[in-house]
């Protein structure tokens, strides 16, 4: 569930608002996309910086611009790993929340989706990320997962994605010896894409999540 990482902070903008007013909004809040709703607070879709800025005249309404709406968004009750799903297609930085009503409840990022899979194995192990590019018919999760757990590491959980005929696992792993662990499955010949591995004090897990974030959506 995802109900404890929903923030508020943005307000979203009417379906009457005038464009350029929007724009302003973007700047105040540093992003590039804004959820719409209507004056019963349905959600409408969001709105891109882009398709504003593209419009014939932007001291109009969002009503004009209306078939430029995307309709991303994920559900309150929806899984957490299904919201990762949707922001790495869409490339996204939020992702609104909206009840089974179609009621616009807030947004979620990438980066508080990561930090709550995580926060509860950061107490004892190192929490890392790492990609492997395998082909479908060599995919094997038992073996993954048997490899890394006879390096002392256990599988949080994982996502993947298909690009140029080869299938992404994104490994989200606790370990104290992840470079161990990137060394054997290289042995059994994965390839590894990515890694982003947590630094002794924590100190870096914002960045290291906005550096993963970032591969996600380049």
């Amino acid at each position: 569930m995802i109900i404890d990482i929903i923030k508020k902070d943005i307000t979203p903008s009417h379906i009457e608002d005038i464009a350029i007013n929007i724009l302003a909004s973007m700047e105040e809040y540093k992003t590039q996309i804004m959820p719409v709703v209507n004056g019963e607070n349905k959600f409408l879709g969001i709105i891109e910086e882009v398709s504003i800025l593209n419009m014939d005249n932007i001291q109009q309404s969002l009503q004009f611009t209306q078939r430029e709406f995307k309709n991303i968004f994920t559900f309150l009750e929806s899984h957490i790993f299904e919201s990762i799903r949707i922001i790495s297609e869409n490339k996204i930085a939020i992702l609104p929340v909206i009840n089974k009503n179609f009621q616009y409840i807030g947004y979620i990022t990438a980066i508080d989706i990561l930090r709550k899979i995580g926060q509860n194995s950061m107490m004892t192990q190192e929490t890392n990320i790492i990609v492997i590019a395998v082909t479908p018919k060599n995919y094997s999760i038992y073996e993954i997962s048997r490899l890394i757990e006879e390096n002392s590491g256990k599988i949080i959980t994982l996502w993947h994605e298909t690009s140029e005929e080869k299938l992404h696992l994104h490994l989200l792993i606790t370990s104290n010896n992840t470079k161990s662990i990137i060394k054997t499955l290289e042995r059994y010949d994965y390839v590894i894409t990515e890694s982003f591995l947590e630094t002794s004090n924590s100190e870096n897990l914002n960045d290291r999540f906005e550096s993963f974030i970032k591969y996600l959506n380049p």
